[in-house]
């Protein structure tokens, strides 16, 4: 890396808190740590009524269905080998099949559906039932190409967790992170949160950061040295073009994008100094955010794009700040841990999840965005960083050394519970950023 400029001070601040993360994810479905009682529940195949005579369309519907599920943390996919009834041969409406065969082997909820498809397009439809009380709890119909089948599923593991619990699942969104997978340079990459639809952003033999995507899921800003010195660029997704954010205070090393898109918050490091700058889309900067002599750099929005949180050694050691986009007076929120870093506002606005350094490693807290006392939510196995909120507020992923080489895992805010890997394979992964859901 001897031909990239020196790294300024912020960046290689940052450069230390990020555990390298592979591009070979797949989900890997042990729990670990404490749990509750799991929910039993069978999913059964779809009956085809036209078309999928190979169940080929079934089969990619119930293996994404299973994986999201027992992703989410609150199921127990029963064995298909349990199953007493052939869903060819029975039915998937209300009065078609025998709830008591479903009772047999102690499911709580049972999933039936059918699939039609001519080749090129498919209807699909799925029923989530209450096999205790025999009854219908909720059904969702889709149409699309082969291809859509796995999202159908995602959006219909969505419907379950809202049937179920009172709040909309995860899973219809999208995971960017950082990989040596293919090699020994840092790439950026794009996947479902079950693993699927691996797409390879970034493609150059240098180094590329912090992925951060717009509520949309349209636009990603990520940080680059593909020209030899760090350079911000923000990536149009949907017409495959970017842009490069640049700026006459001194060089741009990191960002953050504002869910609308509309605005960047940039760190600009000039003559060792760190600071943070409010830019329109196309990088024109429209104020100074902090002026101060030291390093204030990993900025990260509120949902509803009216504050930011941030990192700053003001005070003597880096700890997190919130401030008001319009303006103001940065409050300082850690006071507990010389070395917090990395803040990620909760989807509802009301909590920041950041990272805290002891004894040489990190763990992931959450603390109020008013700030008061922390409350760590990862268990001290590894070291634990950059964490991201899913939408629904329930789930943070982060990166972890907890099995050795870094990769990304999630866990459920409320109790802890870290449910597994979202990646996995002979890469480092790191900077997970987990998007807001994708919409119709």
């Amino acid at each position: 890396m001897s031909k990239f400029r020196a790294l300024p001070a912020c960046l290689a601040l940052v450069l230390a808190l990020i555990v390298p993360v592979s591009a070979r994810a797949q989900i890997k479905m042990s729990i670990v740590g404490p749990g509750s009682q799991l929910a039993a529940i069978a999913v059964s195949g779809l009956k085809s009524l036209s078309g999928d005579d190979g169940h080929e369309l079934s089969h990619a519907f119930i293996r994404t269905l299973n994986r999201d599920l027992q992703l989410s943390g609150y199921f127990r996919i029963i064995d298909s080998h349990a199953y007493i009834e052939d869903p060819q041969q029975s039915g998937y409406e209300l009065g078609q099949f025998n709830f008591a065969d479903w009772r047999s082997i102690n499911a709580d909820f049972l999933v039936k559906g059918a699939v039609s498809s001519d080749g090129q397009n498919v209807q699909l439809t799925a029923y989530l039932y209450d096999v205790a009380q025999q009854r219908r709890m909720m059904g969702k119909n889709f149409t699309g190409s082969p291809d859509d089948v796995p999202r159908m599923a995602r959006r219909f593991a969505d419907a379950i967790l809202e049937a179920t619990t009172g709040q909309k699942g995860p899973f219809d969104t999208k995971l960017a992170f950082v990989s040596t997978g293919s090699g020994r340079f840092k790439e950026i990459y794009t996947q479902a949160i079950d693993g699927q639809d691996l797409f390879k952003l970034t493609d150059n033999p240098t180094i590329n950061l912090f992925p951060q995507w717009d509520q949309s899921a349209r636009y990603l800003l990520y940080l680059s040295y593909k020209t030899g010195e760090p350079g911000l660029y923000l990536a149009d997704l949907k017409r495959r073009v970017e842009s490069r954010i640049t700026s006459n205070h001194g060089v741009v090393i990191g960002g953050a994008l504002s869910p609308d898109a509309e605005l960047i918050v940039a760190a600009i490091e000039r003559g060792g100094a760190t600071n943070l700058y409010l830019m329109d889309r196309e990088g024109n900067e429209m104020r100074a955010l902090t002026q101060t002599r030291g390093i204030n750099c990993t900025p990260s929005f509120s949902r509803d794009g009216s504050k930011i949180a941030f990192t700053s050694d003001r005070s003597g050691s880096p700890q997190i700040y919130v401030m008001p986009l319009s303006g103001g007076s940065p409050q300082r929120i850690t006071y507990k841990g010389n070395y917090n870093t990395n803040p990620a506002f909760s989807p509802k606005g009301d909590r920041i999840a950041y990272q805290s350094r002891s004894g040489g490693r990190f763990d992931i807290y959450t603390i109020a965005a008013g700030g008061g006392d922390p409350v760590e939510v990862t268990d001290g196995i590894g070291s634990n960083e950059s964490p991201s909120w899913s939408p629904d507020g329930r789930y943070i992923a982060f990166s972890s050394t907890r099995e050795g080489r870094p990769h990304i895992f999630v866990l459920m805010v409320q109790s802890g519970k870290i449910i597994g890997s979202l990646t996995e394979g002979n890469g480092n992964d790191t900077s997970p950023a987990w998007s807001w859901w994708l919409g119709e």
